[in-house]
C-alpha cells in the first residue's frame, strides 16, 4: 500500500495510487510553517494511514477543510463537488432536493487527491450512503474552558466511560487535534435524527445533573469556568473531524483514536502527529479496530425493543432452540434489511420479516408472496423477532414453538413507501425478488398481500432446457457426491402456475395431454408456482420402469385412448430437482438444498414422487443391477444447475451386460458412412433357427468400421434369413453367418432385442 513522492519538482508530477492517475501539484509547498511540512509529506501520511481512515470515512458525505497557502493563510469549506473532480471519486447526495453533492473518500487515490487540494481537515458525516437517514455513532465532543488545562477534560472522560457503560454503550475515544476529546458510541444504524438527538441530549442531562462543571450550553458567557459536553454535533448537518485525520494547527497534529488506558498518560490533544500516528499504526496499534462490533440500540429504545420481543421469548426455550435471542447488530450495515424464510413447521410456508424500530416484524405467509398483479395472498402477523433472525437458519425442534427446519429463501434491501396501522407498502430491492408489495390489515393479525409485479418470474424460464449428464466410467468413492436411481423414462420439466400445468419433455415438445394424471395430481401439490426436473416412469409390477411402455405412452393421440391408456399402463413422475419456486429461480443455489426446498414442497402420491439419494454408490450400483434395472445417476454436492449444457457435475454410470451373436447382415452406409455401412443386424442361433436380436451401429470409428467392411465383402450374401420385418429392410444386405460379434449393450427390450448395444470385436466362428 505504501506508495511516496520520491522527487519534489516545484510544479507537478503524474503518478499512480492503486490504479488511478493522479496529477499532484505544489509538492514543496509548506503547508505547516512552524515544522516545515510539505503538502508532499501530507500526501504521503494519508495515503500510508488510508487502511485506517477509511474504515470510518468510507461511504460517508465529506465536507473538505482546505489551506491552500498554509495554515496561517486563508482556509475555506469544501461541501459540494466540484465539476472538475475525477470520474472515479464517489459523492452522493443526502436528500434528493439538496443542491449539495458531496464526495466520498472510498479509496486510498481520493484520500491523496483531496490531500493534493490542501484539505488538512477531514469532516465526515454521521452517516453512510447505505443508510443516510440513520446515523451509526454518536459524539460527545469535549472542550474545556478557556482558563483549564487538558487535566479536566481527561478527568471528565473518566468519569463519562463507566457512566455510558451503564447504559450498555461500548465508548471509545480519541484527541480532537486541537483542545479537547472526542468520545464516539457506536449504535445500530435505526433512528431519524430527531429521535437520536432527544436520547442524547437526556443522556446528556442525566450526567449533569450529578456534575455541575460540565455544562450543555454553547454560550462562552453562560459556560465560563465550565467544560462543555457538545452535544450538537449529532445534528443531522454537522460533522466532527475523522479519526486519523491532520488538523491544521502548529505541528501537524492528528485526532488520534487512544485506547481508554493511554488516557492517563496523555499530556495534550495534540500529543501526535502525522510521523508518531504511522508509526504506532506500523506497530499495530489501532485502538478503534473492533469499533463496529459493539454497536448497540439507543439506550432509551433497547427496553422497547425487549418490550416487543417478550412474546418472542416468551414461547421459546434458548436452552434448546438455536433461534437467536438478542437483537444487537453490526451498525456499518443498513436497518432496512428484509428477509423471507421457508419454513417446514406443522404447515410448510414462507415468513416475510422487515427491520422496523429495533425489531423484525413479520408475517407467516402460508403460499408465499404474490409473484404478479391480481392476486391476493394471506398473510399472518406474528410476533416480532430478534435483528438477527434476519440471518438465522437453521432446525427448530419438533417439541418447540414453530418446531421443523428453516432456511432463507431470499434476502436484500426494503424501503417504505406507505407506513401505517391498516396499510403498508414496500419496496424490495438487492435480493433475488424485486418488486413492490402492499400489506393490507383486515382484522386482528389477518393481512392480505398483493404485488405490482406485472408478470410471474416464472415466464422469464420459458424455453429452459434441463441440464444434462455426462457418461461415467466409475461410481465416485468419495462423499463428495450423492448418488439417485437412473430412471429409464421421459425426461420431462414441469410446470406448475396456479392450478395449471404443463409437461415439456428433453426436446421441448409438449406433453402435458400425454399423462393426464400426473398432470392432475401435479396440480394439487403445494408450491404456487414451481418448475421441476425428472422423468416419467412406467412400472412393471415389481417396481422397475419399462421404457417401451411409457414410449408408448408418449405417442398416443385422442383424449378416450389417452384416458384408457393412463388407466392400463399407469405412469409415474419422478422429481428430482428444482429450478424454481415461487418467484424465485433457484438454479444458482447448491443441489443438496435445491432437492430439499423440492422435498418439503412436493407431497408424494400414486403419481408424483420424489427420488431418493444414497450415500453409498456401490451398494446401489449393485441393487440396480440386480433388479435388471438401466443405472445411477452420481452428482456432485454442492453443484449448480447448468440448465441446457451436458456436466460433469452429474455422471450416469450405466449397468452393462456383454453378449456375443451372429452378424446376419448390415446396412448401407448414409452420409459420412455411404461408402461404407451404417449398422450390423445381430441374431442367435435357437432351436436350430435364427432369432433376430437387433443391430448395432456404436463402437466403431472410421479406421474400424473399414476393416470390418472389408471383411464383410468376403462374406457370401444370402436371403433373409429371419421371418421378423425390421427397420431398414430395404437399405439391408444379409449375410451368411460366418462371423460372430461381441457387443456391451444396457438391458434387452420387450422386443427382446438389445438396447443400446455397443460394438467391441468380432470374430470368424
Amino acid at each position: 500500500m505504501q506508495t511516496k513522492v520520491k522527487s519534489l519538482p516545484k510544479k507537478e508530477i503524474i503518478t499512480e495510487v492503486d490504479g488511478r492517475r493522479l496529477k499532484l501539484t505544489n509538492l514543496q509547498k509548506v503547508l505547516f510553517p512552524s515544522v516545515g511540512i510539505m503538502k508532499a509529506e501530507i500526501i504521503n501520511y494519508y495515503i500510508n494511514s488510508a487502511p485506517y481512515i477509511l474504515k470510518f470515512i468510507n461511504q460517508r458525505p465529506l465536507t473538505l477543510i482546505r489551506f491552500p497557502d498554509g495554515i496561517t493563510a486563508n482556509k475555506f469549506y469544501s461541501k459540494n463537488k466540484p465539476n472538475w473532480t475525477p470520474q472515479w471519486v464517489a459523492s452522493v447526495k443526502i436528500d434528493q432536493e439538496d443542491d449539495i453533492t458531496y464526495i466520498m473518500a472510498n479509496e486510498p487515490a481520493t484520500l491523496a487527491w483531496t490531500a493534493n487540494l490542501a484539505s488538512l481537515e477531514l469532516h465526515p458525516m454521521q452517516i453512510r450512503a447505505n443508510h443516510l437517514k440513520y446515523a451509526d455513532h454518536f459524539i460527545f465532543d469535549l472542550d474545556p474552558p478557556e482558563s483549564a488545562d487538558f487535566e479536566v477534560v481527561k478527568q471528565l472522560a473518566m468519569k463519562l466511560k463507566p457512566f455510558l457503560e451503564g447504559y450498555g454503550y461500548h465508548p471509545f475515544i480519541k484527541t480532537s487535534g486541537s483542545k479537547g476529546l472526542h468520545i464516539y458510541v457506536p449504535i445500530t444504524p435505526q433512528y431519524d435524527n430527531a429521535t437520536l438527538l432527544k436520547s442524547v441530549k437526556s443522556l446528556a442531562k442525566s450526567y449533569i445533573k450529578n456534575d455541575p462543571s460540565v455544562t450543555l450550553k454553547m454560550s462562552k458567557e453562560k459556560r465560563k469556568g465550565k467544560v462543555l459536553l457538545d452535544i450538537y454535533r449529532n445534528h443531522r448537518s454537522q460533522t466532527c473531524v475523522a479519526p486519523y485525520s491532520t488538523r491544521a494547527k502548529s505541528g501537524a497534529p492528528v485526532s488520534t483514536p487512544i485506547s481508554w488506558d493511554e488516557l492517563s498518560d496523555l499530556e495534550s490533544s495534540r500529543a501526535f502527529d502525522i510521523y508518531t500516528v504511522l508509526e504506532r499504526l506500523e506497530a499495530g496499534v489501532d485502538p478503534w479496530d473492533t469499533f463496529f462490533d459493539h454497536a448497540v440500540q439507543l439506550h432509551d429504545h433497547a427496553d422497547m425493543s425487549k418490550k416487543k420481543l417478550a412474546e418472542y421469548a416468551k414461547k421459546r426455550d434458548f436452552k434448546k432452540t438455536p433461534e437467536p435471542v438478542d437483537s444487537s447488530t453490526p451498525s456499518n450495515v443498513s436497518n432496512n434489511r428484509y428477509v423471507i424464510q421457508l419454513h417446514d413447521s406443522s404447515n410448510l410456508h414462507y415468513d416475510l420479516r422487515i427491520e422496523d424500530e429495533g425489531v423484525l416484524r413479520s408475517w407467516a405467509i402460508p403460499k408465499g408472496l404474490p409473484t404478479k398483479m391480481g392476486i391476493k395472498r394471506l398473510a399472518i402477523e406474528t410476533e416480532p423477532h430478534p435483528i438477527k433472525y434476519l440471518t438465522f437458519e437453521g432446525v427448530i425442534p419438533k417439541t418447540e414453538y414453530g418446531g421443523g427446519e428453516m432456511w432463507i429463501f431470499d434476502t436484500g434491501e426494503y424501503e417504505y413507501i406507505k407506513k401505517d396501522a391498516k396499510k403498508i407498502k414496500i419496496k424490495l430491492s438487492k435480493g433475488k425478488i424485486k418488486g413492490t408489495f402492499t400489506l393490507i390489515n383486515t382484522r386482528d393479525s389477518q393481512w392480505l398481500v398483493e404485488t405490482d409485479i406485472e408478470e410471474s418470474g416464472i415466464k422469464s424460464m420459458k424455453g429452459t432446457s434441463p441440464m444434462l449428464a455426462s457418461m461415467g466410467e466409475k461410481i465416485p468413492q468419495n462423499a463428495s457426491y450423492f448418488h439417485e436411481i437412473k430412471w429409464d423414462g421421459i425426461r420431462v420439466l414441469i410446470e406448475k402456475k396456479g392450478k395449471y400445468v404443463k409437461i415439456t419433455s428433453r426436446n421441448g415438445n409438449d406433453l402435458t395431454e400425454k399423462f393426464p394424471k400426473i398432470v392432475e395430481s401435479f396440480s394439487s401439490q403445494e408450491p404456487q408456482e414451481i418448475i421441476a426436473d425428472g422423468e416419467i416412469v412406467a412400472l412393471n409390477p415389481n417396481g422397475t420402469p419399462n421404457f417401451s411402455k411409457v414410449v408408448g405412452r408418449m405417442h398416443l393421440t385422442g383424449k378416450d385412448t389417452i384416458r384408457k391408456a393412463s388407466i392400463k399402463t399407469q405412469t409415474v413422475f419422478y422429481a428430482f430437482d428444482c429450478i424454481y419456486l415461487d418467484g424465485l429461480s433457484i438454479m444458482h443455489l447448491p443441489i443438496e438444498r435445491r432437492r430439499k426446498w423440492l422435498q418439503v414442497n412436493i407431497k408424494v402420491e400414486e403419481y408424483v414422487r420424489f427420488s431418493q439419494a444414497f450415500d453409498d454408490g456401490e451398494q446401489l450400483f449393485q441393487a440396480i443391477k440386480a433388479q435388471g434395472m438401466e443405472g445411477i445417476m452420481s452428482k456432485l454436492k454442492g453443484s449448480k444447475y447448468d440448465a441446457g449444457n451436458r456436466s460433469k457435475s452429474w455422471l450416469k454410470i450405466k449397468v452393462r451386460e456383454t453378449d456375443t451373436a451372429l452378424i446376419i447382415g448390415y446396412t448401407k452406409g448414409k452420409g459420412d458412412r455411404s461408402a461404407l455401412f451404417g449398422s450390423l443386424h445381430l441374431a442367435k442361433l435357437e432351436n436350430d433357427k435364427l432369432v433376430y436380436y437387433g443391430k448395432v451401429g456404436t463402437g466403431f470409428d472410421k479406421t474400424k468400421m473399414k476393416k470390418i467392411y472389408k471383411i464383410l465383402s468376403t462374406i457370401k450374401t444370402v436371403k433373409k434369413p429371419i421371418p421378423d420385418s425390421i427397420e431398414e429392410e430395404r437399405d439391408t444386405i444379409w449375410l451368411a453367418p460366418e462371423y460372430s460379434c461381441n457387443i456391451r449393450y444396457a438391458s434387452m427390450t420387450s422386443n427382446n432385442t438389445y438396447r443400446e448395444p455397443v460394438y467391441i470385436d468380432m470374430k470368424k466362428i
